[in-house]
Formats: C-alpha cells, structure tokens, sequence
C-alpha cells in the first residue's frame, strides 16, 4: 500500500502573505495604506526579497536591507509607467513591518530600526523608481513600448510585439557562462569602477548632491587617468602634475558618468548619514565572486548604459525639451541584434536616433535642436556606443565603408535572454557533431560570413561526405529557396563525394534541376560543358529561376518593396532566350512551385515590356489557380 504524501508546507513569504492578509482584516491599527493595495503590492516586494535579496524569510529584513530593495532592486526589475503608481509601495511596507513586529517575527528594535530607514526611503523613492539610469534592460523596454502607445496592461501585448519581432529568429552560438563571465572580469568600464570604489579608501566626503568636491574630484580624475583641462593649459594632457581646475564633479563628463554608474550599480554606497561615499557591495565582493555574480552585475552595467541617453537627456533639460531620447537604447540594442550578422554602420546608428529624437519637430526646429545637443554633447549614438565598447558589449571595427558596429557575445547574450523571456524563439546551437543540417543552414541568416564559413568547416568536418550531402540535400528538398540554394551550394563544396546523394536527388521535385547540373560537372569536370543527357528540362529550369527570383526578392506582391523594373527586365533576359518568355511563364505556371503564382504576379505589374507583363500576368492567374486546386 502507498503512503500518503504529506502535503506541501507553504513557503515562509507565502505565509506571510496569508498572515498579513488576515492581519490587515482584524488588526485595530490604522493602516498606512489599502489592505487590497498593500497585498497586490507586497507580492512583488516578497518575489524580491526573495529571489534578489537571497533571504530565506522576509523576517530575515535588517539594516540596509530596505534601501537596497527599494532604491536599487525594485527600480531595476518593476516597469513604473506613471510616478502616481508609486504611491502605494512605502505604505505597504510600512504595513508590513508593522505586521512582522506585531506577529512576534521582527524584534522591536530592528522594527523601529527598519521603520526609520524607511522614513528616509520614503522621499526619495518615487524618484528612484522614475530615474532611467535605474531602469533595467525589461524596464527600458517596457518604458519603450510605452513611448510606442502600447498599452502595457494588456496581456496580448508583449516585448515581441511591441518591436515588430517575429515567432522565431535563426538560430546562433554562444560562449559558456564561464567564459562570458570571463570576459565580463575583464570590461574596461569595470576595472575603472573597481579602481574609483578603491580610490575612495575607507571614506571620502561627498556634497549634498552625493558627489565629489571639485578638488576630490580632479584628484579621482587624476587617479583614474582620466585626461582633463589644468587650471594653466587649456589642453593639458592626463598625467599632469597640477591637478585640474573642477568647480564640481559634474565639470569632468567622464568621472561624473562612472561615480553615478557606480553608486547605481553597487561598485560605491553612501554611508548612513550620506555624507561619505564607501567601497560598495559589488567592489567588496568581487574577488571572490561568482559567474553568476559577475555576470548579473554586468547585465545591470548594461541596462544602466542602455539608459544613458535618458540620463543625460534629464541632466540637460534645456536642450533636450524638444528631443525625444526616450528608450533610444533599448531601441538600437534590437537593432544590433536582428543585425548580428552584418552589424550596423555607425552612421546608420547614428541617423537612426538623430531621426527618431526629431520626428514630431519641423525640419528648422530639427536642425536647430540637434545641432544645440551635439555641439554640447556631441552623437548622441557614439555616446552610447562608446559605453558599451568600454562595457565589452558592442565591438567597432572598420570596414571599406567605415566603421561598423556588432553586438560582442556578451551583448548577444544579454539581449537574447530579454528576447527569449517575451516569447521570441531563438534556438542555441549544439556541438557541431550533434548540430542538424536544418540548424547550419537557418543559422546563416543571423550570421556574417565567416563566422558561417567556420560553422560549416566544423560540421562538415564531423561527418563524411555522404552523410553530409544526404542531410544537406534533404534540408533542401523541404524548404524555403533561399535555404535550398544554401544547402545546394554547401553540398556541391563535397564535390565527388556526393555524387551518390545528387543521383538520389533526381528524383525530387525541388532539387532535379541542381541535380542534373551537378552531375553535370562532376562527369564533365567542366561547368560549362554539359555532357549529352544531362541538359536541363524546361520545368527543372523553371523550377530554378522561380528560386533565384525569390531570393532576389521579387516575390512581394503587397507592394512594400521598391522595385527597380530595369533590374528585372535585365535578370530574365539573362536566364530565358528572346521570344521564350511565354513558354517559361506557362512552364512557372504549371510546376508545384509554391512561389510560382507571387512571382509571376509581380513581373506582371513590374516588367516594363507591355507583352512581357500581360504574358506573365495571364500565367500567374494560371498558377493561382492550379495552386488552389492542390489544396
């Protein structure tokens, strides 16, 4: 007989959830917020403590521990749209620990401990919460869609939506968490953190503004490496000995921006009057960290950067009034992304946000207003581009075209994640020896050249040649024209080898026209000759140039491509003889292609030879209609 299975206990922050839900219904204390409200709000609050905290009981809350959540934590992973939605998260917790020390959970001296840590919280936190330097990459993003009128409560819309994303995107390789992390250690911006949180030593005062004096600050500068105007020499080079001439930190851009970064990430804390900056948490234990640390601080470095546009907007009001920076980072970041393969020139990044911040101004506002910000501040793009290099996230290297930006694998990796959790499909790839030809293939089209080139040269080199060409082939047969001419064109590189799976392949429907050309050169040893008995037949050439019309792109029939007709007319007068165009319409019009009918349609609207287009026209309803009746 089975034994009964004991039933499960809750966990210590549902019970009290539970307990302070009965609490709120029979305690005779006025309560500092809604009951309904401080429950809805105190389920996230928990979810943090928990899961951000590392606490095994929400009685477990001591000094400190207040500040973090709520001025640290909570801005970072709780998407605020509104400053009023603030409102009921200080009464909450002040309910709560009045719950706690009332229930015997929370000693009395630590209840009135937290109670005061609290009554300082309270001012500044609805400006935490609405600061973006303290948003999270998922906050940007949803502050982005926001921007985009998307309506956040509705739960058929998503980050997936929001950008425009499809269901599924190519799939792609990443590093091991340990070398991320690795590479992570050893960030530029990082190590410059680490070295201002130890150039603090055990304290330095800082003003009202939490910041450095100016002669703290030059000396920090100056400590950092970090090249600033002397007080003599206009141009003075890092290094000098004078130090600088700085009325307030905010005077050296650079040290301003690392000093903020690190108190919002942890790398420096203010003490508990904050009137001295301290080596925060994240200096202390980064030594001896692990992956996992390193790289959750490093994912909040990035957010942080993502949101520096929005930071430097808010520090620059006058100029930035008729600007719109907001979630211009997030934004460029999904650039990157979907263009990891071909990475995204720095001028195209750079219009991109210059047009963006404009759009609701007239040309001469436009002009006005970004030349003001840029003679400031200059690119706003370069700005940001420049942080992420220093953070190890983007790479820029030059090109016959200039300068090109690319995700590095920790940004791949970063932004995949926040992709993955909307619901986007983003599949990683295995060990090459387990990796499926159908993977290699639909992996090209979110990759640059060489890094397929290389993919390919550890697939092939893991199994024979026949097996190869059989897997390759097989892909072919059963998908899109770009990804058959791919998987063609990889299995024609096994040359001899092959020939067996090529022969096999006479006798499918979407490869016998590449078959037979092939097995042409492989008993010719020449492209150009074509062995008798192995010329093309009209519906295998049909097939082939149906193929090649979608790859170029001439198979948009809803008239969102800007089409060249010239282009066309020179393309088909390439592949079909003069006087043969009807015969090799009639013959598009009568092969299984599922594609047939799109592209007929399209040189029927776009040729433009009047005979050509109404031939082409005629056959692409013949092909409609014959498509239809497969169905």
């Amino acid at each position: 007989m089975a034994k009964d299975t004991p039933p499960t206990s809750p966990s210590p922050f549902t019970a009290a959830l539970a307990g302070f839900r009965r609490w709120t219904k029979t305690t005779e204390r006025k309560l500092a917020g809604e009951p309904g409200a401080d429950v809805e709000e105190l389920r996230d609050l928990l979810d943090l403590m928990r899961d951000h905290l590392g606490m095994e009981r929400p009685a477990d809350l001591g000094q400190g521990d207040l500040e973090e959540l709520l001025l640290r934590v909570y801005p970072r992973k709780i998407a605020v749209l509104d400053r009023a939605d603030t409102e009921d998260t200080i009464p909450a917790v002040r309910d709560f620990l009045a719950y706690l020390a009332g229930s015997g959970q929370l000693p009395e001296g630590t209840a009135r401990t937290l109670e005061r840590e609290l009554d300082r919280i309270a001012p500044r936190f609805a400006d935490a919460v609405m600061d973006p330097s303290n948003w999270g990459m998922a906050g940007s993003f949803v502050q982005e869609m926001a921007a985009d009128g998307v309506d956040e409560d509705d739960e058929d819309i998503d980050f997936k939506e929001a950008f425009g994303l499809p269901d599924r995107l190519p799939p792609m390789r990443l590093p091991s968490e340990a070398e991320l992390a690795g590479t992570a250690r050893g960030a530029a911006m990082i190590g410059q953190l680490l070295a201002l949180a130890a150039w603090l030593g055990p304290a330095r005062a800082v003003t009202e503004n939490a910041e450095l004096a100016g002669g703290d600050a030059a000396e920090a500068a100056a400590a950092l490496g970090i090249g600033v105007p002397s007080a003599t020499d206009e141009h003075a080079p890092p290094g000098v000995t004078e130090l600088p001439s700085v009325g307030r930190m905010r005077d050296l851009s650079r040290l301003d921006h690392l000093w903020r970064l690190g108190l919002d990430a942890g790398f420096i804390e203010l003490d508990d009057d904050e009137t001295h900056a301290v080596p925060g948490e994240v200096s202390e234990a980064w030594p001896d960290s692990d992956d996992d640390y390193v790289l959750d601080v490093w994912n909040t470095l990035f957010a942080f950067v993502l949101g520096a546009l929005d930071v430097a907007a808010s520090r620059d009001p006058r100029r930035s009034r008729e600007l719109d920076f907001f979630g211009q980072g997030a934004a460029l970041a999904v650039l990157l992304f979907l263009a990891r393969g071909d990475g995204v020139p720095v001028p195209e990044a750079s219009e991109m946000v210059r047009s963006a911040a404009v759009d609701e101004l007239s040309p001469d506002q436009a002009a006005k207003a970004w030349q003001s910000w840029v003679r400031a501040h200059g690119d706003p793009a370069k700005m940001v581009l420049g942080q992420l290099a220093e953070l190890g996230a983007v790479r820029v290297a030059g090109s016959d075209d200039g300068d090109v930006t690319r995700l590095t694998p920790l940004g791949l990796a970063a932004i995949r994640k926040q992709f993955v959790d909307s619901g986007v499909e983003i599949p990683l790839l295995l060990p090459a020896d387990q990796m499926a030809a159908a993977d290699l293939i639909a992996m090209a089209d979110g990759a640059g050249e060489e890094e397929f080139q290389a993919e390919t040269a550890a697939w092939l080199s893991s199994r024979t040649p026949e097996s190869a060409a059989a897997e390759l082939l097989s892909v072919a047969a059963g998908s899109d024209p770009a990804s058959r001419i791919l998987a063609v064109a990889v299995a024609t590189e096994l040359g001899a080898a092959a020939e067996r799976a090529w022969r096999d392949a006479l006798g499918q429907v979407e490869l016998r026209g590449y078959a037979r050309a092939i097995l042409a050169t492989l008993a010719s040893g020449d492209p150009a000759v074509v062995p008798p008995g192995f010329e093309l037949a009209d519906d295998e050439l049909a097939w082939m140039l149906t193929d090649s019309l979608v790859v170029d792109g001439w198979d948009d029939v809803d008239g969102d491509v800007e089409y060249e007709p010239a282009d066309l007319a020179v393309q088909l007068r390439e592949a079909i003889p003069a006087g043969r165009e009807l015969a090799t319409f009639e013959m598009m019009a009568r092969i299984p292609h599922p594609d047939a009918a799109t592209v007929l349609t399209v040189i029927g609207r776009q040729h433009p030879d009047k005979k050509i287009a109404k031939i082409a026209r005629k056959s692409a309803y013949k092909a409609a209609s014959r498509h239809a009746a497969r169905q």
